[in-house]
């Protein structure tokens, strides 16, 4: 069999180059330092890079959001350890208030002293993020939550939570509404608040309502206590039905006798023995005078909280209360502690629901931490698995390139052996 001269050449020269080109492939490789240098040298790989490349850039996104998230609690937590002071300090202040000895001018000073107070608590309410946006006005943070006008405080934010997606299955609420801050009872919480009508003409005070059996008081909205005379009252209750509905029930006349200090309790519902409420009551209530017990909370079964627990009002109506003279008016002396009552239950709600909503802040802290400890444990898996599916194997890769050498070598030798021998031939031709 005949071998031409150009095939000699021809096959020579394609193994050097085949070789060169693998030669120059592993050069390339070293020099990048990726295992495939086109989609085409591994596809699989190439969709597998894309698909870790991928999550990596989410993983990335979700932890600048949780920075953000972390710095608005910050700010939050901030603004509600301010407020718990100042709520703290104003109960003290009520304490005071309740002092008998007081006169009139006092109860002013101490009421200038309380309006200060509120605006200082108005100003925490409307505090604003690094942003520029009002921490409390829910997703309308270009406008102030709220405003007084001089006798009302009202909330102009909406009840919409801003979230920030932190991982790919949790939206995390980082600030709280205003209602939720300043005008919520604690979710949970079997509170009771007492009222007495402006109208009353006796000394009769109302104090704050004791629980005595939870599972009787369970589903007590509110109550009405009216005397028809100074001796005898009558209670209209209101109780919650399973199906949501209201009933009213009105209690026999019954007997109020007080102790020689004048004090005496009165257990609701009256004349039940398994009684669910217990009121304490002091001083002489007149024929025609009523008092209220109202529930400030509610429940899944229906919306029953008429109660207004909205703290800077709580405040303003108590500020314009000092403000009326009451010394040497035993009637105006127990109009000013049934009022006062009134708003030191309220105050123990709000600085309960601050408390809590503090709480909760804290709560959301943590579980960020916890998850900014998940996403960089993630982060250091995805690199890993990047690392293996692209990254060269520099071992590997010298040791190839000496048998890649080793084999171009031999190529161009065999090449000159074969040159020689076919030029051996053409002379012995």
């Amino acid at each position: 069999m005949r071998i031409s001269t150009n095939l000699y050449f021809q096959t020579g020269l394609n193994s050097v180059n085949r070789q060169q080109s693998q030669l120059m492939e592993i050069f390339q490789q070293i020099g990048s330092g990726k295992r495939s240098l086109s989609p085409a040298d591994d596809p699989l790989a190439a969709a597998q890079s894309i698909t870790l490349a991928q999550a990596q850039s989410m993983n990335k996104r979700f932890a600048e959001n949780r920075h953000v998230a972390t710095r608005m609690l910050s700010e939050e937590e901030n603004i509600l350890n301010s407020l718990t002071s100042q709520v703290r300090d104003v109960k003290t202040r009520l304490v005071e208030v309740g002092n008998g000895t007081l006169s009139d001018a006092d109860r002013s000073t101490l009421a200038n002293v309380l309006r200060d107070s509120m605006e200082s608590l108005l100003g925490l309410a409307n505090s604003k993020d690094a942003a520029g946006q009002y921490l409390f006005s829910g997703s309308q943070g270009n406008v102030a939550p709220y405003v007084y006008d001089g006798t009302s405080v009202t909330y102009h934010g909406d009840e919409v939570e801003r979230l920030v997606q932190v991982d790919q299955t949790r939206q995390l609420p980082t600030s709280n509404h205003g209602v939720d801050v300043f005008s919520r009872v604690t979710p949970g919480a079997n509170s009771f608040i007492t009222g007495a009508a402006s109208g009353n003409n006796g000394t009769g005070v109302i104090a704050q309502p004791s629980i005595v059996n939870p599972k009787a008081a369970q589903n007590m909205v509110s109550f009405e206590v009216r005397f028809t005379d100074s001796d005898t009252y009558e209670v209209e209750a209101n109780y919650l039905e399973a199906d949501g509905s209201i009933t009213t029930v009105v209690s026999d006349p019954q007997a109020y006798t007080v102790n020689e200090k004048g004090e005496t309790i009165i257990n609701l519902p009256a004349g039940n023995d398994d009684s669910g409420i217990s009121i304490f009551f002091a001083g002489k209530p007149a024929a025609g005078d009523s008092f209220s017990v109202e529930r400030a909370t509610a429940t899944a079964r229906g919306d029953y909280d008429k109660t207004d627990v909205n703290l800077f009002n709580t405040l303003s109506d108590l500020i314009n209360v000092l403000e009326q003279p009451s010394s040497g008016d035993p009637v105006a002396q127990a109009a000013l502690r049934n009022q006062l009552n009134g708003a030191m239950q309220r105050l123990d709600i709000n600085y309960d629901n601050i408390l809590t909503v503090r709480a909760s802040v804290g709560g959301r802290m943590n579980e960020i931490a916890a998850l900014n400890d998940n996403g960089t444990l993630q982060a250091l898996h995805l690199s890993k698995e990047l690392i293996r599916i692209e990254d060269l194997d520099y071992y590997t890769a010298s040791s190839q390139l000496e048998q890649r050498s080793a084999a171009l070598e031999a190529s161009v030798l065999a090449f000159k052996k074969i040159q020689a021998a076919s030029l051996l031939a053409m002379r012995a031709g």
